[in-house]
């Protein structure tokens, strides 16, 4: 109030009014609500008054001094009362980042109409039609078609055209959404992967949330090779030497031997690949002494199915895992030929321990879990290393001879196992 007087008093101090209506109070009344609120009143006051003084020059300069004191006055209270107004709270509006790229669904828009509906006995009252889709686009890869009527877009009811397209536009390059849409009386859901206006992308790129295209990391698509074992056995061939030296036979090396084969997979999807491999090594040896001529024949080997995951690290280097399952076996014959065959003596022949012939074997089931590295040289050749460990299982107890396709239970035959480490490294071919 003591700003209104103020202003009264210069007012009739230099002689410009004399009265004062209802509506000249009520501007007075807001001048004064303005100076309070604003910020920088003090400023406006300032330009008042020196218009003052430029336009009433001939006022009483005294009556204008003692008005300017009050204004003063004023001001200091104006100022006063705004510092205690409390400041307004900062407000922070976060804006998800988007990529620079506009997303794109693949497909050509039409609103849908009554005629429409009708005709594909569509009950609902929101939709729109799809007048076409883009081949390899995103709709064409998840499986939409033309006249398809996309009811929800990421769990919204679709209206309009304008509607989806904007609600396709607040979506980022590579985002997976999920569409509900109609199709011949049917109800149902895809995911769409929604794909880059700036450049096509191949089966084998992927598109970031960034809209960044890059290369996909391939596992590869499949092949085979000649495959080399170094096999190294948990009992270092104890029970295969004890009886091939009682026999005359120079022993196996007890460090391993070096076992040679084959194999292939096929990719199956998502970096599983199944196949199937076998390794197999072999000796043929003789030897003369008084009762005539010995002969040793040693085989062993493995092989089963093969699954494999692929798991890339960059184009050229791909670890996986995996395990085989199948079969094994150790076979030894021996022969002794202590004289030559005679017709007229071979039921002695047979009974006599000059000429004779036995074939031993322990056979197995097997599983061998092993980690491998594929290290790409190009599109169709690779180095292949593989490090497993063979668990072995016999379905029999001890060794069994045959002898004219018959089996024979040995006694005393030990419990010889398969177990033991495999190494392989070695080409890879198809990659």
């Amino acid at each position: 109030m003591k700003v209104i007087t103020t202003i009264l008093v210069l007012c009739m101090s230099l002689g410009l009014t004399t009265s004062l209506n209802a509506n000249d109070l009520s501007n007075v009344g807001n001048l004064g609500i303005q100076f309070k609120n604003a910020y920088d009143m003090q400023y406006d006051l300032t330009s008042a008054v020196l218009f003052n003084r430029l336009v009433l020059a001939e006022a009483n300069e005294e009556d204008i001094e003692e008005a300017m004191e009050e204004i003063e006055e004023a001001m200091e209270e104006v100022e006063e009362a705004l510092s205690e107004i409390p400041s307004s709270p900062e407000i922070r509006i976060s804006i998800p980042k988007t990529s620079a790229d506009t997303p794109l669904m693949g497909v050509y828009l039409d609103d849908l109409d009554f005629q429409d509906a009708y005709e594909m006995h569509y009950d609902y009252n929101y939709g729109v039609l799809l007048d076409g889709v883009v081949k390899g686009g995103g709709a064409d890869n998840a499986g939409l078609m033309e006249n398809d009527i996309i009811m929800e877009f990421d769990g919204v009811k679709v209206r309009y055209e304008d509607h989806l397209s904007r609600l396709i536009k607040s979506k980022n390059v590579g985002d997976s959404v999920e569409v509900k849409f109609f199709r011949d009386e049917n109800i149902m859901t895809t995911t769409v992967i929604l794909g880059s206006r700036k450049k096509k992308i191949s089966e084998e790129e992927i598109i970031t949330k960034e809209g960044k295209i890059i290369k996909k990391l391939s596992p590869g698509h499949g092949g085979g090779s000649w495959i080399p074992v170094w096999y190294m056995p948990k009992d270092k061939f104890e029970d295969v030497n004890e009886i091939i030296t009682s026999c005359g036979f120079t022993k196996l090396r007890e460090d391993g031997l070096f076992l040679n084969g084959g194999g292939g997979k096929g990719m199956i999807g998502k970096g599983w690949f199944i196949g199937g491999m076998g390794a197999g090594y072999s000796i043929d040896r003789k030897i003369i002494d008084t009762t005539g001529v010995k002969r040793m024949k040693y085989s062993t080997g493995y092989g089963g199915v093969t699954l494999d995951k692929r798991i890339p690290l960059s184009r050229k280097l791909i670890p996986a895992i995996g395990f085989m399952i199948g079969w094994g076996a150790h076979t030894i014959e021996f022969s002794n030929i202590g004289e030559t065959y005679n017709w007229d003596k071979l039921d002695d022949q047979l009974t006599s321990s000059e000429n004779n012939y036995i074939k031993i074997y322990k056979k197995y089931i097997m599983f061998q879990p092993k980690i491998a590295c594929l290290y790409r040289i190009n599109d169709w050749l690779g180095i292949r290393a593989e490090v497993g460990y063979m668990l072995s299982y016999s379905y029999h107890s001890g060794w069994n001879a045959e002898i004219c396709d018959d089996t024979f239970e040995i006694k005393n035959s030990p419990e010889t196992s398969y177990d033991g480490y495999t190494i392989t490294i070695g080409p890879w071919f198809g990659f």
